[in-house]
């Protein structure tokens, strides 16, 4: 196989649209119908809405200029959910500090040590499933996956995982493309969550569990209260990324038809990962404050306005899903951010999906795989499906 086939690809790659379109359709028909405006555009009440990969690769690598902390910011939408210091609603020398001591936490040697521990059997019982015939549902697999991981990071039981999960996805259930701040009401709810989650994060981070995120903030000093506020981002934020995306994954690989040449050729499968994350987008908007009066390509902006980067529309700009075809330099994994606040979550979601599209790859190697039933969500901020059912036909 040296090339994809354009119409299988479209036809995937619209699909992977509509499950965006019933997540948000507002708020994505909105901004769809924007951004065709125009790559900078001014909308009253909003902001200023970029669209243009490198545009957007500028600002987001500009400190001096834009901000997650200010009028606007991100930060007034997650503060309230995590606390003034979760890193991802922070900025500036405080921001730096305490990234340079959680990177050691994202290394490729202690990530690889989890995913053996606990992803590897995870997907040798899929695979199982998959060779014997049985229908399998991909979310339902990765769920379990990803729920397990999270608890061996943070130290929570690994038999309340499911209970996390939900909990996490709750929380995330008030978040939309253009919320902007939550009510009384639903902080109260948040909070009620937020309560459970966090017990078992200081509990980790009091007894030092070994080999926990909250033992290793402990080791690096870093406060307990801070360790709270990092610990429920990556729960809230970080653990849907890789729920949402390996069943979008799945549905581009199998409608594209591109899986048989991942089976052929497994070490092809981070060029296969990095190109599904460029049509599925795991940041599908972002969010800065501007600090000082200027013009972006002839637009006037000023300080404490709000700029709006339209990830989902400045990527979908390279075309379908196509393995095949160089990513344009601009956009390479703009889909995780760029500068000091690019996702410091990425190696761990990466491997994660880079792990689960192998075992994919091999399962399709006990006959052609289908897709069976395939049932999208609905006003969900993590755009996927809630159920992906796979079969693999003529495996005994």
């Amino acid at each position: 196989m040296t090339g994809i086939d354009a119409r299988a690809a479209r036809r995937a790659t619209r699909e992977d649209r509509r499950v965006v379109l019933h997540a948000h359709r507002a708020g994505y028909l909105a901004l769809r119908g924007i951004t065709r405006l125009g790559r900078v555009v001014r909308v009253p009440g909003l902001g200023v809405v970029v669209s243009d990969a490198a545009r957007m690769r500028q600002i987001l690598l500009d400190p001096v200029t834009y901000s997650k902390v200010g009028p606007g910011g991100s930060d007034r939408l997650w503060t309230p959910i995590i606390g003034p210091r979760g890193l991802l609603n922070m900025d500036g020398e405080e921001h730096a500090h305490l990234r340079r001591k959680l990177t050691p936490l994202f290394s490729q040697r202690f990530l690889r040590s989890i995913v053996d521990e606990v992803l590897t059997p995870e997907m040798d019982r899929f695979e199982d499933a998959v060779s014997r015939g049985e229908d399998v549902d991909v979310v339902t697999v990765i769920e379990r996956a990803a729920a397990l991981i999270i608890c061996r990071l943070t130290g929570y039981p690994e038999d309340d995982a499911a209970a996390q999960l939900a909990r996490a996805r709750e929380i995330l259930g008030f978040v939309t493309l253009t919320t902007k701040e939550f009510s009384g009401v639903q902080l109260a709810v948040i909070h009620e969550k937020l309560a459970v989650l966090n017990r078992s994060t200081r509990r980790a981070y009091r007894d030092a569990d070994t080999g926990t995120v909250p033992a290793l903030m402990r080791a690096e000093g870093i406060s307990e209260e801070d360790t709270v506020s990092v610990v429920t981002a990556m729960i809230v934020a970080g653990t849907e990324t890789i729920v949402s995306f390996v069943p979008r994954f799945t549905n581009l690989v199998i409608e594209s038809g591109y899986l048989d040449h991942l089976t052929e050729h497994p070490e092809d499968v981070p060029t296969a990962v990095a190109e599904a994350m460029r049509v599925t987008v795991p940041s599908p908007v972002m969010i800065r404050s501007v600090l000082r009066d200027h013009r972006i390509d002839g637009v006037r902006v000023r300080a404490g306005e709000r700029i709006v980067l339209a990830n989902v529309f400045a990527c979908a700009r390279a075309g379908d899903f196509d393995p095949f075809r160089p990513v344009p330099k601009e956009m390479r994994q703009l889909w995780f951010g760029a500068g000091a606040h690019f996702c410091i979550g990425m190696p761990l979601a990466t491997l994660e999906a880079e792990v689960f599209a192998a075992a994919l790859a091999r399962t399709a190697a006990s006959g052609p795989l289908r897709i069976r039933t395939r049932v999208r969500k609905q006003r969900t901020m993590a755009a996927s499906y809630s159920r992906l059912v796979i079969r693999a036909e003529g495996a005994t």
